[in-house]
């Protein structure tokens, strides 16, 4: 991938928070490819596929170091590792109890839905960076097929059965969307620092959910009212948290 060159050039908090950003994509993406291997291995129908899947994030990690090494920045592994730990730690315990939907819950949608919600505004301003729209760009469009499966999949495993499919999404959100949120406000000053917005990547991974829910065949008014029950505790935390700092 020959990296683009950069229109500005990045400011150092701008470099700090690429630093954050990309150790969270770059680790991140490790993460998905691991998990998609589990799902291989506890899958065998579509083994060869979720291989492929695994083969591509880490793919996307190689990029987004491409990206950092381009533009002088070390990925903030120690970052990346406290605010993924969480989530590695219910990816280990799910595959150890072979629970393969619980899997791709976590990675189809909660992971999935983080990176779609960091990636794509990103991209407004990613010719700021070396390399960044390029790599950002078609990464955002394989993790969009990978979610496109996994909806696939899950509709016609819980073909008429939405209850036992959301009581599967909550036992997983619990721990993954305080995960993952708790991880959006602890970047949110960063986003700012490179022209996004913390709040607005919140709620577009909050409308992203709804919709991946409903995509499955879950009504748009249960959808929308599970989703909220998840998610208002994030906000709320996120609002008290901006106003003991303000």
């Amino acid at each position: 991938m020959q990296p683009s060159p950069a229109t500005t050039a990045p400011t150092p908090a701008s470099q700090e928070a690429l630093s954050r950003l990309l150790g969270l994509a770059i680790f991140g993406e490790r993460l998905a490819a691991r998990t998609y291997n589990q799902c291989s291995r506890l899958e065998p129908r579509h083994a060869e596929l979720l291989k492929r899947f695994a083969t591509m994030e880490g793919r996307h990690a190689r990029w987004f170091l491409e990206v950092s090494q381009a533009n002088g920045v070390v990925p903030d592994k120690a970052f990346a590792d406290r605010e993924l730990g969480y989530l590695e730690e219910q990816v280990d315990a799910y595959a150890a109890a072979g629970d393969v939907e619980a899997l791709l819950v976590v990675q189809g949608f909660i992971v999935e839905s983080l990176a779609i919600a960091t990636y794509e505004p990103f991209l407004a301003v990613s010719d700021r960076f070396v390399g960044a729209r390029e790599a950002f760009q078609k990464a955002l469009d394989e993790e969009h097929y990978h979610v496109d499966w996994v909806i696939r999949y899950l509709r016609l495993h819980f073909f008429d059965q939405d209850e036992r499919f959301l009581e599967l999404a909550r036992r997983v959100n619990v721990q993954g969307v305080d995960c993952i949120g708790g991880t959006l406000m602890n970047i949110a000053d960063h986003l700012d620092a490179i022209g996004l917005s913390g709040a607005d990547s919140a709620g577009a991974m909050m409308d992203g959910y709804t919709g991946l829910l409903e995509r499955v065949g879950i009504d748009e008014r249960l959808a929308t009212r599970d989703v909220v029950s998840l998610f208002m505790p994030l906000i709320r935390k996120y609002r008290h948290g901006r106003e003991a700092t303000a």
